[in-house]
């Protein structure tokens, strides 16, 4: 055995996944106030826009705020699946009154065996199914099932909207939710591992 360094293969490998929800369609993504539908998915609040570009009304504020929900529904459930990071997060959404039409964002995981067991993968299963009863055999499967399974569940929180007659955020209580299947919106989420420079012994 060789007496100079060796390298701990034990210790943490960092995994990265590149996440992109394409939202263009308003068939699946409205931009319409029925049903608490709108708002998109959105990781800006009212608050991340100059005073020239906030919500210039009532209906844009809570669609705005209604959109960044569902991105705090996205992380809370990443996150349930193992302590993770979300990085270089990339939006396509021209002001606070538009919604977004693509969002795209990196997760890390320390340790992503906690999502998908490597011994599971070896095996060749057992899986679970996705929402449109596929089998989940890979990381990145798991993932885009969640994100789906995020956006689709319908959820109430109070979120600090923006008041454009007053000039100012106010505490008010946002529903969030979907006109689509898990299924259908499982179509609209791709996730792509990233290849990183593995360890050498």
């Amino acid at each position: 055995m060789s007496s100079g360094f060796q390298q701990d293969t034990n210790q943490l490998q960092p995994s990265f996944y590149r996440v992109t929800i394409d939202m263009v369609s308003t068939a699946y993504f409205p931009t319409a106030t029925t049903n608490s539908a709108d708002g998109g998915c959105t990781p800006n609040t009212w608050d991340f826009f100059p005073a020239g570009s906030l919500p210039s009304t009532a209906t844009h504020a809570t669609a705005r705020a209604r959109g960044n929900l569902r991105f705090k529904q996205v992380v809370n459930q990443l996150t349930g699946l193992a302590d993770c990071q979300i990085l270089d997060i990339s939006i396509t959404e021209a002001n606070a009154d538009v919604q977004a039409t693509g969002l795209a964002f990196t997760v890390k995981f320390d340790r992503d065996e906690f999502v998908l067991p490597p011994e599971t993968i070896a095996q060749g299963g057992p899986y679970h199914n996705d929402a449109a009863d596929n089998p989940m055999d890979t990381v990145s499967k798991v993932i885009a099932n969640t994100v789906a399974g995020a956006l689709y569940n319908g959820t109430t929180e109070l979120m600090r909207v923006y008041d454009p007659v007053n000039a100012q955020g106010t505490e008010v209580p946002v529903t969030a939710n979907a006109i689509q299947t898990w299924a259908n919106l499982l179509t609209k989420v791709s996730v792509s591992p990233i290849s990183e420079t593995g360890l050498s012994s």
